[in-house]
């Protein structure tokens, strides 16, 4: 009878137990989900303009001059009106000097160089004298569409043309084409010996020697604006509203405003600070985030 006693109450005992275990192994579970998603990068809003840029496409970051220029169309994408304009703002999102250069189309991509501002306006890129602000030099392409954004190396500067699939290079005062055929192209920076282009079929590294692209990400393809926080790991831009962390072929979703009609076009990024700077096109302003992992 003491024997029966004793096997009943053991495994009352191991009974009552067992949710407890299964409440915990669930907490854990919990646990490590919570620390999966903090994982995650986000952006976290630090300070917009007010509606004082006009069709704002691209940022560039100016860390040696501590500023922000920002490309004004001021009108339609393809407009050749003489309307466009480049502002200037300062680090803490403040208006330094709104019609710093004007005189452009629809100006886009931006690019230092050599002591000037390179600019896409269309079927030209214009070289703005960084100390003036008035247009020093220009370059017209045998065949352009619609040049948009812009890269620089140590010795040359690089033009996507999304209308016709084409990257040309600017260096030593000449203009020549390096790569055809690259549907939809438009976001570019230069890494190396490479070229990281954002076109139709996602994130992909041409090797300017070799003449070949390889995949790096699939996944955010028609890309807009690419920067570059190291090696392995990018932030991009959709026009749409959509800004990613990308990082080998993994896509994380950063930031959505599409439901706002608020586009995230050419962006900029303070590598050293990690700090996202969007330029919001029709919205006509810019917003700067804070990247935090």
């Amino acid at each position: 009878m003491k024997s029966t006693v004793f096997v009943l109450g053991f495994a009352l005992l191991i009974f009552a137990c067992q949710p407890a275990k299964k409440e915990n192994q669930e907490e854990e579970t919990q646990e490590k989900e919570v620390v999966e998603k903090s994982a995650d990068p986000k952006l976290v809003k630090l300070w917009e303009t007010d509606t004082v840029m006009t069709t704002c496409e691209s940022v560039l970051f100016d860390g040696e001059g501590s500023r922000l220029f920002v490309s004004n169309i001021n009108g339609q994408p393809l407009d050749k009106n003489g309307e466009g304009f480049i502002s200037i703002l300062n680090l803490d999102g403040s208006v330094q000097e709104l019609n710093w250069a004007t005189g452009l189309n629809a100006p886009k991509g931006m690019g230092i160089f050599d002591g000037h501002l390179y600019v896409t306006d269309i079927d030209r890129v214009v070289a703005i004298n960084l100390e003036t602000g008035e247009v020093a030099k220009e370059f017209t392409p045998e065949k352009a569409e619609f040049l948009n954004d812009i890269t620089t190396s140590a010795s040359a500067v690089y033009i996507s043309d999304m209308g016709l699939g084409l990257i040309h290079k600017i260096e030593n005062g000449e203009l020549s084409t390096v790569a055809e055929g690259v549907e939809s192209i438009n976001g570019l920076l230069s890494k190396d010996d490479h070229l990281m282009t954002l076109d139709k079929k996602g994130l992909r590294a041409y090797d300017l020697a070799e003449n070949k692209f390889e995949m790096v990400n699939d996944s955010v393809t028609g890309g807009d604006g690419l920067t570059m926080l190291n090696d392995e790991t990018y932030i991009a831009s959709r026009w749409q509203g959509e800004i990613y962390h990308v990082a080998g072929n993994k896509a994380t979703l950063l930031l959505d405003t599409k439901a706002e009609e608020s586009q995230t076009a050419d962006i900029g990024l303070d590598p050293d600070k990690m700090i996202v700077y969007v330029p919001t096109f029709f919205k006509n302003k810019v917003l700067a985030y804070q990247l935090e992992k």
